[in-house]
């Protein structure tokens, strides 16, 4: 039988937990490592929808990407968030595991699923590390890499909708500049435009760029693409519940694993 501390070590093994940021908050949030694991769900975040979606599969643990528990608390209460999911994972004999920025750096992880999509061949990482550049296990926070040939910003948009599945991209920049240097980070990488920048990028990918991280990158002729925080992390979803599948079926034990079906973007466009 599969226990909690299992898949905690079987993510560890992948994405090491050692590769999560000071400030972050990755592993067990909710449970016992001890507790028996039938049934999985995968998913970005835990929240209702995602917890009742796992109840409704019989699910006993859910791994998402986002943490729950990122500061601590002074109290919980069930009354409201986030004592409502805890309260409700504690009753329904959920364990709650977060695999944040441990899985953004590793170099299988979410910045490798965008590299995959856009056929980049990668030339090293955007923000690195020094202590951990040399394990073989780490690829940094973003990259850098090459496409296999020159094409405009805005035909890059328009595959990266279709392959995000429609998702809302916006533009800051010569959408007619032709690129083949593309710098990008998964999820929140507004921060890494000046990095963007330093490795020589024409177009920078990411999601939630904020208004004066736009203007920067355009007063430096740099193409900046926000293509949504969820739509940026999402694909990973896939590849960690294949390799969860996977790790149990190696070692001959039974676990169903499921990826999230309920959960959507939570920022639509109004047209």
């Amino acid at each position: 039988m599969v226990r909690v501390k299992d898949i905690l070590g079987w993510i560890d093994s992948w994405a090491p937990f050692r590769f999560a940021e000071s400030w972050d908050n990755c592993g067990l949030q909710v449970g016992n490592p001890g507790s028996e694991v039938a049934r999985l769900l995968v998913a970005l975040d835990p929240s209702t929808t995602v917890l009742a979606e796992a109840c409704d599969l019989g699910c006993q643990c859910v791994v998402t990407h986002h943490p729950l528990l990122l500061h601590p608390l002074k109290s919980i209460r069930t009354d409201s968030w986030p004592g409502s999911i805890i309260g409700r994972a504690l009753i329904s004999g959920i364990s709650l595991i977060a695999a944040h920025t441990n899985l953004d750096a590793a170099r299988i992880g979410t910045n490798a699923q965008l590299v995959e999509l856009l056929g980049l061949t990668p030339t090293g990482p955007l923000e690195a590390r020094s202590a951990l550049c040399d394990d073989p296990d780490y690829g940094g926070m973003g990259l850098v890499g090459m496409l296999p040939g020159e094409t405009t910003s805005a035909a890059l948009a328009a595959c990266l909708k279709v392959s995000l599945g429609g998702a809302l991209v916006r533009i800051a920049g010569d959408v007619q500049k032709k690129v083949k240097k593309v710098a990008l980070c998964s999820g929140s990488g507004g921060g890494l435009v000046e990095k963007a920048l330093a490795a020589g990028a024409e177009l920078y990918i990411t999601g939630d760029l904020k208004y004066h991280e736009a203007r920067l990158a355009e007063e430096h002729g740099l193409v900046v693409m926000d293509i949504g925080h969820f739509a940026s992390e999402k694909p990973v979803l896939g590849p960690l519940g294949d390799f969860l599948r996977s790790r149990a079926q190696s070692e001959a034990m039974e676990l169903e694993v499921f990826v999230s079906k309920s959960e959507t973007d939570p920022f639509s466009s109004v047209i």
